[in-house]
């Protein structure tokens, strides 16, 4: 309902004012009477609106009987003159706008009467107050409801949404809204302004939601069977999450991911190491949430067996070739076993089958040390053990046929003590031994023998040994050989 305001401004007369009038000449003082002009007293009286401002007042007579006009002046600026009719509307006001208004009376000749007012106008209506509610709040969105805004006077109410300070939507003529794609576990601040767009006022309600925490999958329980020394099976309880869609599983080795995705409850591991810690680790993970839960485990591999024990022998020794033969070669466990083949360190042959070996090539009179590894296909494991053999020498034609030692003799023809050696082929011979010293130097004698010349004391250590043996030290056919011979004393 539109207020209405009344005013009353009190006439305000001016008078006209004798005038005399003097002639130039002092002697004679002439008055001249003028007739006073007198307006009626009137006052405005205005209904105020939002943007107008209705005015009236009396009809004013002047004493003259002359025709009277008006002018009306806003705020001292004119905004009509010459009015033939004692009323007025202001139109295109401000809303909630003091004025101040003056009416001035006047006629032909300008005199005038004047009658002066306050007025404002009214303030615009504004929406009403209204309530906003929520619901259905989850992870990711929520509903706002609210109830309806009105206005007096005024066409439909419409609204505008904001987030977060942010306008979202506007003009909406719904008393609902649903915000979608949201962080979880997020505080927002949402305000509704209603508006009318006759009035170009609003009022506004605000309100602040959590969105819910995103649920998690629940944790799994693990465990292991079937454990040998290079696999083994896990197996973990199922896991359930709040309000989403199912839970799928990653696992890991050592922190490094062996599969993904897995909507099964179990994965066994394969070619793992022997007597080997793992840490075994199970993610089950919502991909609606991208939320996760993870569970660990560590799990040892069984140590690997090795080979069983199996007997080495060497046969058929000859001057450059034997034989080596072994039991057979067995595990407790998956697999078969191979023999390597080592001789004096260096590899011979790997991966036998077979339980046994022929070396060819040797040389002749020459020890060898032969090793034999069993490794198993399956775990690597090793067994190994190790012969020796001495190659036969080769045939010789090479003999001591007799070896004396003689003492020191005088007279014309004496000598020092000395040993004579003869052999069947003295062409042959490298070197002599005798009690520790090898004797290289010597002079023949004959056609088959040699003589050493050896000092008293040598005779003497020679004479007085237990067992009296030397050793010749010959070469045949590119071998190098030694035979042990007796000798006697003269």
């Amino acid at each position: 309902m539109k207020d209405i305001k009344l005013f009353k401004v009190l006439f305000l007369v001016f008078p006209f004012f004798l005038i005399l009038s003097c002639s130039d000449d002092d002697e004679e003082v002439t008055e001249e009477i003028i007739e006073e002009v007198i307006f009626t007293d009137y006052t405005i009286t205005a209904i105020s609106n939002v943007n107008s401002i209705e005015l009236d007042w009396e009809d004013v007579t002047v004493s003259n009987k002359q025709k009277v006009t008006y002018d009306i002046y806003v705020d001292q600026v004119l905004k009509v003159a010459d009015l033939t009719v004692s009323n007025y509307i202001l139109e295109n006001l401000s809303a909630d706008t003091e004025y101040n208004i003056e009416v001035v009376a006047k006629d032909k000749n300008d005199n005038n009467g004047l009658a002066k007012g306050t007025f404002r106008t009214n303030i615009n209506p504004s929406p009403s107050e209204f309530v906003v509610t929520s619901k259905d709040i989850t992870t990711s969105e929520f509903t706002l409801n609210w109830t309806p805004s009105i206005i007096e006077g005024g066409d439909s109410v419409s609204y505008d949404i904001y987030l977060n300070n942010i306008l979202v939507v506007s003009d909406l003529d719904a008393l609902s809204y649903v915000f979608k794609g949201l962080d979880a576990e997020t505080i927002y601040n949402i305000k509704i302004t209603a508006k009318s767009n006759e009035f170009q006022t609003t009022s506004s309600e605000s309100i602040e939601i959590t969105t819910l925490v995103k649920p998690v999958p629940s944790l799994v329980e693990i465990t292991f069977k079937d454990v040998t020394s290079t696999e083994f099976t896990i197996e973990w309880t199922q896991s359930n999450i709040d309000g989403g869609e199912g839970v799928v599983y990653d696992v890991y080795l050592d922190d490094v991911m062996i599969a993904s995705g897995l909507d099964v409850f179990t994965y066994t591991f394969t070619n793992l190491n022997a007597s080997n810690k793992y840490s075994v680790k199970v993610i089950a993970k919502s991909n609606e949430f991208e939320t996760i839960s993870t569970q660990s485990i560590e799990i040892e591999t069984n140590s690997a067996p090795s080979p069983n024990d199996f007997t080495l022998t060497s046969s058929n020794i000859q001057t450059e070739s034997a034989s080596i033969l072994w039991s057979s070669l067995t595990i407790d466990g998956e697999g078969g076993v191979l023999a390597d083949i080592y001789i004096n360190d260096s590899e011979e042959s790997v991966g036998l089958t077979s339980s046994g070996y022929v070396f060819t090539g040797l040389t002749p009179n020459t020890n060898y040390i032969i090793k034999v590894i069993a490794r198993s296909t399956e775990y690597g494991t090793t067994l190994q053990k190790e012969i020796t053999f001495k190659t036969e020498p080769l045939p010789t034609t090479f003999e001591v046929t007799s070896a004396t030692v003689s003492p020191r003799t005088t007279g014309t023809f004496g000598s020092a003590p000395r040993v004579l050696i003869r052999f069947s082929d003295r062409a042959l011979l490298d070197n002599i031994e005798l009690n520790g010293t090898t004797y290289s130097s010597y002079t023949f004698a004959g056609s088959d023998g040699i003589m050493i010349l050896i000092s008293d004391d040598e005779y003497n250590t020679l004479n007085n040994k237990a067992v009296k043996e030397g050793i010749a030290n010959f070469s045949e056919n590119g071998v190098s050989s030694s035979i042990v011979f007796s000798y006697t004393m003269d």
